[in-house]
């Protein structure tokens, strides 16, 4: 913020020109201007957002019209660096704080079908039902269209506009600075869109899933340390057990309640599965085993096939925490019980005995 209050001449706000060897400084010893596509940083102006704050003139209860002002603003050529495929945006506009994607959906793209969907922001608890959420799937009937130039590389034309997306490839070999522990099973790498990458690990002895840190890429945040085996992000909120036992790999211990409540980028990784390699993956056999009653019930991505709106089996072995406090406890508990890896995959909620013993009755 500018603390200035009063006006300034042009003296007082004019470099001095004089430079430690008197040499006076030429065009070429200026900063250089910041390049537009420079992708070292990312410039959000309160003017912008002041100005889409008072705009009314967007339908936002008609999705096509909406998408087509989010279409028609994105640049020729884009990356998507989530692993489920989600190109995300978020939009001031009349009052409102919009968030939403557009997606090229894993088994749907190659058929010419696109995903979309945005829904009003909950910045603060005072943004209240009802709130603007609205989706859809566009296809040849809508006039959208999409070529495929490789697996990674996809073409979008609507309206005479034309984007091509450029989908982010993952390596999918299993970790290499830690080794796999007992029973361990590697499952997959993923992008979350916080831009966290982590690994999901399978335990085939107790039948759950883990979620570890994958440090061997770069991190998009800072690690704060709260006890000397938890970590928490700075922006994100996840929390990580720095597990000694195991080459010290960081275990997602939990994640911050307020950002599942809001959906917000930080709800945890659940939501970014590498589908563009389902078949390597197999992902869904690991869910089965996870939960055998989901045999038959799901397609190889994880959604139910019994279901008319899409739906995903949620893989979220973590705990979700609303005060550091909580969080402590729970790690304490995670350390004092028999299997650490399994507490955390249950949240801490002991399984449901099989079968569920009959109530007891008695006397009162």
């Amino acid at each position: 913020m500018d603390a200035c209050g009063g006006s300034a001449t042009t003296a007082a706000v004019e470099p001095d020109l004089a430079t430690t060897n008197g040499a006076t400084p030429t065009a070429n010893t200026l900063p250089e201007a910041i390049d537009p596509g420079d992708r070292s940083t990312y410039l959000l102006f309160n003017q912008k957002l002041l100005e889409g704050l008072s705009v009314d003139t967007l339908d936002l209860t008609d999705v096509d019209e909406v998408f087509w002002h989010i279409f028609s603003g994105l640049p020729d050529e884009v990356v998507v660096y989530p692993s489920e495929n989600y190109y995300y945006f978020i939009m001031y506009v009349d009052k409102r704080q919009i968030w939403g994607n557009i997606r090229l959906p894993t088994g749907r793209r190659d058929r010419g079908i696109l995903s979309f969907a945005y829904f009003e922001f909950k910045e603060t608890p005072y943004v209240v039902e009802p709130r603007v959420s609205k989706s859809k799937f566009f296809t040849d009937a809508d006039g959208l269209f999409i070529g495929k130039i490789d697996d990674f590389t996809y073409r979008v034309r609507y309206n005479k506009r034309e984007v091509v997306f450029n989908l982010h490839e993952l390596s999918q070999e299993p970790p290499k600075l830690f080794q796999l522990g007992e029973g361990e099973e590697f499952v997959m790498r993923t992008f979350d869109e916080s831009g966290y990458q982590f690994f999901l690990l399978f335990n085939g002895i107790g039948n759950y899933f883990i979620w570890v840190l994958n440090e061997e890429e770069p991190l998009a945040d800072n690690l704060v340390p709260l006890e000397d085996d938890l970590l928490l992000g700075r922006k994100s909120g996840f929390a990580f057990w720095v597990d000694e036992a195991h080459d010290n790999r960081k275990v997602l211990l939990a994640i911050r309640g307020a950002s599942a409540i809001r959906n917000d980028y930080y709800d945890g990784p659940f939501d970014q599965l590498a589908d563009n390699y389902v078949d390597v993956t197999n992902v869904s056999d690991y869910m089965v085993r996870a939960a055998p009653s989901l045999k038959d019930r799901i397609d190889k991505y994880g959604y139910y096939t019994n279901r008319d709106r899409p739906s995903r089996v949620s893989i979220s072995p973590y705990y979700v925490y609303f005060s550091e406090g909580a969080l402590k406890l729970f790690l304490q508990r995670t350390k004092e019980a028999v299997e650490p890896y399994y507490f955390i995959s249950r949240k801490g909620i002991p399984p449901t005995p099989t079968p569920i013993p009959a109530p007891t009755t008695g006397a009162r």
